[in-house]
């Protein structure tokens, strides 16, 4: 159904703004501090102790002098995944020296815990916010006799809430700049009372074409869409496909060769990728293996999410 325009601007201001509170929001993470870790900030630091057991207080949580809760700013704890750049190049390379795989792992598994509890804080603070405020919209029809009617956004409907996440893309925040996506699409927006435009439309693909447009971002941004592929364990593994139509369509936005070579420099992803050991890949002469990443990828070209 389409409705009034006031209606829908209503809807896309109240969207809009209702997800980026909740991205805001997710991002403190609490976690319970170890005897020790307590005992440390009471003796090296007392005014952030106090400050934590206030918070607690405030926050009607239990607490005791060995068992405190502090919490953790997650989006600043992800960043673009910056714990991962020391593995860089010397994981594919053998000059890089021996690696300690299970260090490379543990910060891998770490972000991938804090990135989970993330998201799901995104998603579990937006459904119940978005339910909430179409229970008032529904309300507020009803009393003036109207009945509440799916709403169609245009693509224009649809612009206004992309330049949001362009915000945080043209700031370097990826992370959220994808969150907002994310949220976009989930399914209490269409279940409750908006429908998003025909598939053809999608604001992760714009994201990611103005990402590559732009000289300053494409570098860190390409290196964060492949650790965000194994940071959520698949889940937004769609993104590589999306790159790699594109790099395949626009080689002028990214040139399959520097794909391959950011490729090459995140052995996690690129022995995830040719389904191979990291021992297995750095024995290989760099032209054979740069030629099975070559291959690998024509067979992701014109898929959404790979194989």
């Amino acid at each position: 159904m389409q409705s009034s325009p006031e209606i829908r601007n209503k809807l896309v201001l109240v969207i809009g703004e209702l997800i980026c509170r909740c991205i805001e929001e997710a991002r403190k993470i609490p976690f319970i501090l170890e005897q020790e870790q307590v005992v440390d900030i009471l003796v090296a630091n007392p005014d952030y102790f106090a400050k934590l057991v206030g918070e607690e207080q405030r926050d009607r949580t239990e607490y005791a002098r060995d068992r405190l809760t502090a919490k953790l700013d997650a989006a600043i704890e992800l960043g673009q995944f910056e714990a991962l750049d020391v593995f860089d190049v010397s994981l594919m390379s053998i000059k890089g020296g021996v690696v300690d795989l299970e260090e490379v792992m543990k910060q891998v598994n770490q972000l991938t815990r804090t990135f989970a509890v993330y998201f799901g804080n995104i998603i579990t603070i937006f459904e119940k916010e978005f339910q909430l405020f179409a229970e008032r919209f529904r309300q507020h029809l009803q009393q003036s006799g109207m009945a509440l009617q799916p709403t169609e956004l245009t693509l224009r409907d649809m612009t206004a809430l992309s330049q949001r996440a362009e915000t945080y893309l043209v700031a370097g925040h990826f992370l959220q700049a994808f969150s907002f996506a994310r949220v976009l699409n989930s399914q209490i927006v269409s279940k409750e009372i908006a429908i998003l435009p025909s598939p053809e439309y999608s604001l992760e693909r714009n994201l990611i074409r103005n990402a590559l447009q732009d000289a300053n971002l494409s570098a860190s941004f390409v290196k964060f869409l492949l650790r965000i592929c194994y940071i959520s364990q698949g889940t937004w593994q769609d993104l590589f496909g999306i790159l790699v139509n594109l790099v395949y369509e626009e080689p002028a936005l990214f040139s399959k060769s520097s794909l391959i070579d950011r490729i090459e420099q995140d052995g996690i992803f690129c022995c995830n990728l040719l389904c191979d050991s990291l021992a297995s890949l750095r024995a290989l002469p760099a032209d054979a293996r740069r030629e099975a990443i070559d291959k690998r990828l024509s067979r992701w070209k014109s898929t959404v999410g790979g194989n």
